[in-house]
Formats: structure tokens, sequence, C-alpha cells
């Protein structure tokens, strides 16, 4: 499940998607939007509060102190929404948001559509508050039953809320479809179902999801790896400082596996013009030893390293082409090397 899909059918299940009038309003910023939306609903319509157990009086304020959603309701309760629909947050922000004075007293609550792989789907930071986890299909199955009470109120409401649920249906199937690939499928969707999903503006959001794959895969092996996408791909990276004021790391992106530094600002290489990135190069050379991709299997790693790349102004790099690397030895290599950069940092 979620490795790929037959480009028929995933072009189906992208077509349900892109002719949801909810999807369209949703691109400008889907996070936002979705919790936007969620909190007008709960403030408007008081069937939606009490669906999600909210009773009493009920203020929804959004972006105070870093949270996404803050809901005080009852006599004296409060619940902390932290809202990621294809991307996940690192337990470090997590981390940093219970400590708010806000969540004190507050439950916590991760909403995404992805499953952040916790036991029992509870996170527990280190001073000692508890993340709970809410998928967008649990959040759906909870609302369904309010549309009926708010459509006596308000049809227009009602009828964007079922269409809002149905959002939520449609991405649990993309999820599944492409979103959550095994261990032993690549991280990357080949191009025939990449174009499938370019039409409708997924590849990106597909692309997280299962880059997001490796990251849990690493979280549970204790390393905190990090995702995003840039250049319109995705990204896994890792880093570490040393006592010498360098960041040494790997990154996986496309068909990439690159071994890296990043030079601090006072470094003679840092800087964006042809005598910096010549001290970067220096740099690097100087660190020979560390561009080693001996570690990787020669059926991931089967073409000799590329020499040195850098940006600007601080970043070189080298790489070996990886095509076709599973989840599983995504893992398995940034595994390895984390290891092998930590006791070359220290």
């Amino acid at each position: 499940m979620g490795g790929g899909a037959e480009p028929n059918a995933l072009a189906a299940i992208v077509g349900g998607v892109d002719a949801n009038p909810v999807f369209a309003m949703s691109l400008g910023s889907k996070e936002l939007f979705h919790s936007n939306l969620l909190a007008w609903y709960i403030r408007h319509h008081q069937p939606v509060a009490e669906a999600l157990g909210f009773r009493g009086e009920v203020t929804v304020l959004r972006e105070k102190d870093h949270t996404d959603l803050l809901i005080r309701h009852g006599q004296h309760q409060a619940t902390i929404i932290e809202n990621k629909v294809f991307a996940l947050p690192d337990t470090g922000q997590l981390a940093r948001l219970a400590e708010r004075p806000e969540a004190a007293a507050s439950d916590l609550v991760l909403l995404s559509l992805t499953s952040p792989g916790w036991p029992g789907g509870i996170w527990t930071s280190p001073g000692g508050r508890s993340w709970t986890w809410l998928s967008y299909r649990q959040l759906g199955e909870r609302l369904g039953p309010a549309v009926p009470a708010v459509a006596v109120a308000d049809a227009y409401a009602a009828a964007t809320l079922e269409h809002w649920l149905d959002h939520f249906t449609q991405l649990e199937d993309l999820a599944r479809a492409v979103g959550r690939p095994s261990a032993d499928e690549p991280v990357m969707l080949p191009a025939d179902q990449r174009k499938v999903l370019q039409v409708a503006r997924l590849d990106a959001a597909v692309q997280k999801m299962r880059c997001q794959q490796v990251a849990a895969g690493l979280a549970a092996r204790g390393i905190p790896a990090h995702v995003d996408l840039t250049r319109g791909t995705g990204l896994i990276d890792w880093f570490t400082g040393g006592p010498d004021g360098l960041q040494r790391g790997w990154q996986l992106q496309g068909d990439q596996f690159r071994l890296a530094i990043v030079v601090p600002r006072h470094h003679p290489g840092y800087g964006r013009d042809a005598k910096n990135r010549r001290a970067r190069e220096e740099e690097a050379l100087r660190q020979a030893g560390f561009f080693d991709f001996s570690l990787l299997p020669a059926a991931i790693a089967a073409a000799p390293a590329h020499g040195f790349r850098h940006y600007a102004p601080d970043f070189v790099y080298r790489y070996v082409p990886v095509a076709g690397i599973t989840v599983g030895q995504a893992v398995q290599a940034g595994t390895e090397y984390a290891g092998r950069i930590s006791k070359l940092a220290s």
C-alpha cells in the first residue's frame, strides 16, 4: 500500500481531488486554510464544537503563541491543535510548543494526514507533556454526524462542510495509493505517476509524504531527520555540528545521495564570490576522508561520486546517483552515515 498505483487508478483518485471545490480553495495555503475553516465551524456552529468534545462557552484563537489553534472551552479547559497536512513537524518543534505557557493546562493534539508513527498515537515530550495524534480521517468521522444540524441553520455551510469531509476521504485515498511506501518500495515515484499528480499540483504533497516515511523510519532509530521540498523535489537530510564549527551531514534528494559540509559565517569559504567558493572547496579537500560513499551498497550507488558542487554561501557537497533507492535502503544508509558522521564530528 502506498508505494504506487496504476496510472489509470491514480488518475481517477487525482480527478476526484481536483473536482472538489474545497481542494481549489485550499491551494493557496493548505494548512492555514484547513485551520481557518475548522476554527470557523467551531465558532459558528455549536454542533461542530460538540462533535469535537468542546462544550460550554468556546473561544477559538488562531496563531496564539505560535500555535495553529488554541481552543478554550468549558470551565478551565483548553486544547491546542498543531495542524500538518502532508509534512509532519519534528519532535523538537512539538517539545518547544509544549513548553509554552498556554500549553501548561491544555490537551495537545497533532492533526495530520500522515501518521507520525507514535506508539499508541501518543508522544511525550522531554518536559512530560503528551501529544495525541488525530488523523484527518478521524476528524472527518467526528464531524460527519454534525452535518444535518448545521444544515438546519445554514444550508451553504452544511454543503461546504460535506465537500470538506469528502476532501478528507479523497486525501486519505491519495495517501493510501501513493503516499505511504513500504520499506521495499522506491522513495520516489515513477515519472508517469508524477505527471498524473502534477496535473492537479499534488506532486509536491505526495513527495513530502513519501519522504516522511523515510524520516519516520529514521526517527524510530533515534535519528531526527528533516523533510523539505526544494526545487520541486523532496529532500531528506540530517546534519550535526563539530568542535571545528563545521556542520557535516547527508542528504537524499531525488536520485542523489549527498555528503555535505556547511561552513560557518566566520569561515573564509562563507560567501558568494569565486574566492569564497575556492575556500569552501579547499576545506572540503582537507576533509576528503569525510566524502566516503563506501558504506552504500554497490547495488544502490553503482556510479562513482561526482565532483564537488556548491550552494552559496556556505554549502559544499559530493553525491552519487541512487536511482530507485527504496525506503528501507534510505533508512539504512541514513542510519549508517549518521553514526559515521557523529564519530567524525566528535
